[in-house]
């Protein structure tokens, strides 16, 4: 009977050992293999908030947004110094994110004299890539996530943030399970991305946290506040705002709230709710933070600004990066 355990035992062991001992090690060591590009960015922000791959200097000005904040605001065109602004953007985030990035940031460096906050207003309307990119490329820290979940329990807006089991899915993306990554590790098959994500890591690092997403010469495509009929900020959201915003204000930092450029197709498209709604939530923002500068309004560009139907091509990125030097003077 003994012999036949052991035997049961021995199989089981087989079974279990390469899905939650040795998959788990290997996604846990060797991210840059299967994950995709997007992981190298977050992560190379990650290690230059966090106090590592510093530059010289300090820099003076940050840039906290999204996607559109990441492309559209290009240190090396911001200012005569190669090393004032520095862009702590990342793609599909919100101020909730934004918040703990400063944080962070203001516990490993010298604080900025300004930090520019620019999320489209679809960030302040919900919560995006919480799980599928900060909590899945482990860049989000425990005792953040904890913070966030206390506070999430007086709001009524997250249920992209307490998702079902939200505890369980936290730990199991801590422990690697294979269930969080069999995709990545499917489509890295055979590829190999470390090369790509290197090279990546790398050009985020020489360009001081800029890149570019759509490159095309013209983009007529349609966004995503386009695609919806009202604006409604989150609560969490708009509280996390006033959160991060307090913040600088704590550390004596000058707080500037602006918006990136959409196109003229988008804008066009946009109704006249949206558009009124979403300039009275900006201007509630304003009159909140007087001591601010908050840029109440769109910017609108010509199509041949666009890369894609959210984001400057280098044509836009250089007219919005020297409408942003004038009116600031970095």
């Amino acid at each position: 009977m003994w012999e036949e355990i052991r035997r049961i035992c021995c199989k089981l062991a087989v079974l279990i050992l390469p899905f939650f001992v040795i998959l788990p090690l290997y996604c846990r060591f060797f991210p840059f293999y299967y994950l995709d590009e997007e992981y190298a960015m977050y992560r190379q922000q990650y290690d230059f908030v966090m106090g590592e791959n510093t530059q010289e200097r300090e820099p003076t000005v940050l840039i906290i947004g999204d996607s559109r904040a990441k492309a559209a605001f290009d240190p090396a065109l911001l200012s005569d110094d190669e090393q004032a602004v520095y862009n702590l953007a990342l793609g599909g985030t919100t101020p909730i994110e934004g918040y703990y990035t400063l944080k962070n940031y203001l516990q490993h460096h010298e604080k900025p004299e300004t930090v520019v906050v620019c999320y489209a207003p679809m960030h302040y309307m919900d919560v995006d890539t919480l799980w599928t990119r900060c909590i899945y490329f482990h860049t989000f820290l425990p005792e953040d996530f904890e913070d966030l979940v206390t506070q999430a329990q007086r709001f009524a807006d997250t249920e992209n943030i307490l998702i079902e089991h939200y505890r369980m899915e936290y730990l199991m993306y801590r422990l690697y399970l294979p269930n969080k990554y069999a995709t990545a590790l499917k489509k890295s098959a055979f590829v190999m991305r470390h090369r790509a994500s290197g090279q990546k890591y790398a050009d985020m690092v020489q360009d001081r946290g800029h890149t570019f997403y759509g490159t095309a010469a013209y983009s007529d495509g349609v966004d995503g506040e386009a695609k919806v009929s009202d604006f409604d900020d989150s609560d969490i959201i708009t509280w996390y705002l006033q959160r991060l915003i307090a913040l600088g204000r704590e550390y004596g930092i000058a707080v500037i709230v602006e918006a990136a450029p959409v196109n003229e197709t988008s804008y066009g498209i946009f109704t006249s709710d949206f558009k009124s709604h979403f300039r009275e939530f900006m201007n509630q923002v304003a009159e909140q933070n007087a001591d601010y500068s908050v840029y109440p309004d769109f910017y609108c560009y010509p199509n041949d600004c666009f890369g894609d139907a959210d984001h400057l091509n280098s044509h836009g990125v250089e007219v919005f990066c020297g409408q942003m030097r004038e009116k600031y003077q970095w």
